[in-house]
């Protein structure tokens, strides 16, 4: 959890380069957390979720990119 942190951080300020960047680390950051969670707890429905988070999260970058290319 705590490499979330620095990706939220970079997300809430600076840039809109760097808050991509930091949206593009949140996502298997969160991916891998909710992997670990799900091996460690036995739950199959956290690794369903990692599933939805690492394809929204890499959709939600590629959209990010195409606002940010049309503002440049």
């Amino acid at each position: 959890m705590a490499a979330l942190f620095p990706c939220l951080l970079a997300t809430l300020r600076g840039e809109p380069v760097d808050r991509l960047a930091g949206l593009i680390l949140a996502g298997p950051a969160a991916t891998l957390v909710l992997m670990l969670l799900a091996a460690g707890y036995g739950r199959p429905a956290y690794l369903d979720a990692a599933f939805v988070v690492a394809l929204l999260s890499f959709a939600g970058s590629l959209v990010y990119a195409r606002f940010l290319g049309g503002t440049a």
